[in-house]
């Protein structure tokens, strides 16, 4: 019995200092993402590109740290984020990746407009359902 509430008492010790430190957490583990993608950035990348996607991730982690970021915003550069850092090490990853990544990133961290709605990722206007059949 004394054991179970022991046990109890350094779980709630650890979520409340878990929660205290999320933000240093979230913050750390962007900049090790970071330095991963940007260490493997393929040669067709321009020095401009590369200098959005460093100011993208900057935007991205003070937006999400202030909590100002909807959960699918985050949720796509979950994706993002997660596709990159599986290609990086292995050298995989191209001009389109980076170029997909820094458009989420400038999204999330507030340096683009969000699409609208109705509107898919990429600006264009998403395709109308197929419209259902009449018996």
């Amino acid at each position: 019995m004394i054991g179970c509430t022991a046990l109890l008492v350094l779980l709630g010790i650890a979520a409340i200092v878990f929660v205290v430190k999320a933000g240093a957490i979230f913050g750390w583990t962007m900049n090790q993402l970071r330095d991963q993608v940007l260490t493997a950035l393929p040669a067709d990348v321009t020095p401009e590109e590369r200098e959005r996607l460093e100011r993208g991730f900057e935007a991205a982690v003070a937006r999400v740290r202030a909590g100002q970021v909807e959960v699918p915003a985050l949720k796509a550069m979950q994706l993002q984020l997660q596709s990159a850092s599986t290609k990086a090490p292995r050298g995989d990853l191209t001009r389109d990746d980076v170029l997909d990544l820094l458009s989420t990133l400038e999204r999330v961290g507030g340096l683009l407009p969000a699409p609208e709605a109705g509107e898919a990722e990429d600006g264009e206007p998403e395709a109308a359902p197929p419209a259902a059949e009449s018996p």
